[in-house]
């Protein structure tokens, strides 16, 4: 029983670890990608504003808007978020920190390492 036990947590173990270096590789093509996306949490109504456009065509990026319903893997999108915050450091310099707003998720977190 306890053999059979220990092969199936193997396997679980392995899917997991394959699952994981799939979303590594699909981050890694979204960043590599023409079209950078930051991820914001929103609620009923957006909350993209008129500033998050313009800081969008300035910096080359495009923002998506959850809306109300939250993604249950926040890691996921505040690691795709790090990887564009860091693109935009060395693309950009540090001055597009000033103009993001803070509450982008994963943005004040990132600032702070």
């Amino acid at each position: 029983m306890n053999f059979k036990l220990t092969i199936i947590a193997l396997f679980f173990s392995f899917a997991i670890q394959a699952q994981e270096k799939k979303q590594n590789d699909t981050i890694k093509i979204e960043i590599n990608s023409k079209t950078k996306t930051i991820y914001v949490l929103g609620g009923i109504a957006s909350v993209i504003t008129k500033e998050d456009l313009a800081f969008a065509k300035k910096y080359n990026i495009q923002f998506h808007d959850f809306g109300c319903i939250a993604p249950t893997n926040f890691k996921e999108y505040e690691t795709k978020n790090e990887l564009v915050f860091n693109y935009l450091n060395k693309t950009y310099g540090k001055q597009w920190q000033k103009e993001i707003k803070s509450s982008v998720l994963g943005f004040e977190k990132w600032r702070k390492k």
